[in-house]
């Protein structure tokens, strides 16, 4: 979390409702969009956190391009615009994810601490709903 208390963020309804897709059996993918600073990934860890066991964090902001790379395409200005994602990467793995065949899946991390991608640092096992 990033500080912020879950009950300012989560209505009762939306918390109800993830339960329940979260409860119905089988893998389940809720996506969050939204415009940059809208929130997303607040609502997401708050989400996360309600839901413990059953839910895992898997943000496309993982998929942002390493820094070097963004230099190198002359795109270091505009960190968070769609070119500046791995959006085919975060496909595929949402595809892994999607299928629930493998023990676990490793899925990347954005630090903001570091502002880069770490690979392989959020777990999804199988069992996770």
């Amino acid at each position: 979390m990033t500080g912020t208390d879950p009950g300012t963020v989560l209505d009762h309804a939306l918390l109800e409702r993830a339960r329940r897709l979260a409860d119905s059996g089988g893998r389940r993918i809720l996506g969050i969009t939204g415009p940059p600073g809208a929130g997303k990934s607040t609502l997401a860890e708050a989400l996360a956190a309600e839901l413990g066991d059953r839910a895992r964090l898997v943000g496309m902001d993982g998929f942002h391009l390493a820094e070097a790379e963004l230099r190198r395409l002359g795109r270091q200005d505009r960190k968070g615009a769609p070119d500046t994602f791995d959006a085919l990467g975060y496909v595929a793995l949402l595809r892994r994810l999607r299928a629930a065949d493998e023990p676990v899946v490793y899925a990347p991390f954005f630090d903001r601490s570091i502002e880069e991608a770490v690979a392989g640092s959020v777990p999804v096992p199988r069992e996770v709903p």
